[in-house]
C-alpha cells in the first residue's frame, strides 16, 4: 500500500434476518451507516446498493422514503445520494455530545502541535468507530479520517483502543464480525491488522506500526465514560520517521493526560 494511504472503504455489515416489521428499520439504518463513510462525496444509487448488499429497486424505495422525511438528500449536480439536514438538526437534541465534542478541541490541538501529526478523537459505535474530532495536518490520503468517517474497530488504532478495553466476549465477538465484513480483503492485509491486533493486546496501547497506511505510526488510548464504560479513543498519527517506537512512552504520557481530561466530560454525557 503506497505511503499515507488508508485502507478501502470496510464492506457494510451484512445484513441479517429480521421480521418484516424491523427489516426496513434495519436496513434503512444500513443505508444511512453506510452514507456516512462518503458523507462528502456521496454515493451513487448502484454503488450504494452493491455496497449494502441489497437489490437497486430495494435501495431506490428506500432512499425515496428516507428523502421524503429529508434523512436523506440527493446532490442536483451528480445526483449522488448524501446524509440530509434532518439528521444534523435530530443531532442538536443531544447537547451533552456537542458539549463533549467542543470539550475534545484543546486536547486535539495539544497533541497534534507537539507530536506534529493528525490528533483524532474516536466515539464508540458498535461494532464501529466514528471521528469526531481531529487536529493538525492529516497524514492520511483522501478522507480517511474526515469528520463523520465510520470505520470496523479493528481498522485503526482508534478502534483498536477501543477494541481491547472491551470485555473479553464481547471483543472476541466484534473482532469475528468485523473480520467478516473485511472477507474481500487480501490474507496480507488481514495478517498485517491481526498483528496490530496481537500487538497491542500485549502492550495494552493501540499501536499500528503502519499496517494500515505504510510510513504512519498511529497510537491511541481508551477513554471512558461513568463506571468505566468505553466512551470512544484519543489517537495520534504521525509520519513514522517523526514519531518512532522510542518515542512511544513520550506519547503514552501525552494521550493519557488528555484522557484524563476527557474521561471527566465523557461522564457527563453518560449520567
Amino acid at each position: 500500500m503506497p505511503a499515507g494511504h488508508a485502507m478501502a472503504l470496510p464492506d457494510p455489515p451484512n445484513d441479517p434476518p429480521h421480521r418484516t416489521g424491523t427489516q426496513a428499520i434495519s436496513r434503512a439504518a444500513l443505508i444511512l451507516r453506510q452514507l456516512s463513510t462518503r458523507g462528502r462525496f456521496g454515493w451513487r444509487l448502484s454503488d450504494l446498493a452493491d455496497r449494502c448488499g441489497l437489490d437497486r429497486g430495494t435501495t431506490h424505495r428506500i432512499l425515496a422514503g428516507l428523502v421524503r422525511e429529508r434523512l436523506v438528500q440527493q446532490r442536483r449536480s451528480d445526483h449522488h445520494y448524501l446524509p440530509g439536514p434532518l439528521v444534523f438538526e435530530i443531532a442538536q437534541a443531544m447537547p451533552a455530545y456537542a458539549a463533549f465534542q467542543h470539550a475534545c478541541a484543546q486536547p486535539l490541538e495539544r497533541l497534534a502541535r507537539r507530536f506534529g501529526g493528525l490528533a483524532l478523537m474516536h466515539l464508540h459505535s458498535g461494532d464501529d468507530t466514528v471521528c469526531i474530532g481531529r487536529a493538525g495536518e492529516s497524514v492520511y490520503v483522501g478522507t480517511a479520517m474526515d469528520l463523520g468517517t465510520r470505520w470496523p474497530l479493528i481498522a485503526s488504532a482508534g478502534g483498536v483502543a477501543i477494541l481491547i478495553a472491551l470485555p473479553p466476549a464481547e471483543r472476541e465477538r466484534i473482532k469475528a464480525s468485523n473480520f467478516a465484513r473485511m472477507a474481500a480483503r487480501t490474507r496480507t492485509a488481514v495478517k498485517a491488522i491481526e498483528a496490530m491486533i496481537e500487538r497491542s493486546q500485549r502492550q495494552g496501547l493501540a499501536f499500528n506500526r503502519g499496517e494500515t497506511a505504510a510510513g504512519v505510526h498511529a497510537f491511541a488510548l481508551p477513554v471512558r465514560g461513568a463506571g468505566g464504560t468505553v466512551f470512544g479513543s484519543l489517537a495520534i498519527a504521525c509520519h513514522a520517521p517523526e514519531v518512532p517506537e522510542a518515542r512511544m512512552p513520550e506519547v503514552v504520557e501525552a494521550l493519557r493526560a488528555e484522557c484524563r481530561l476527557l474521561e471527566a466530560e465523557a461522564a457527563k454525557v453518560m449520567e
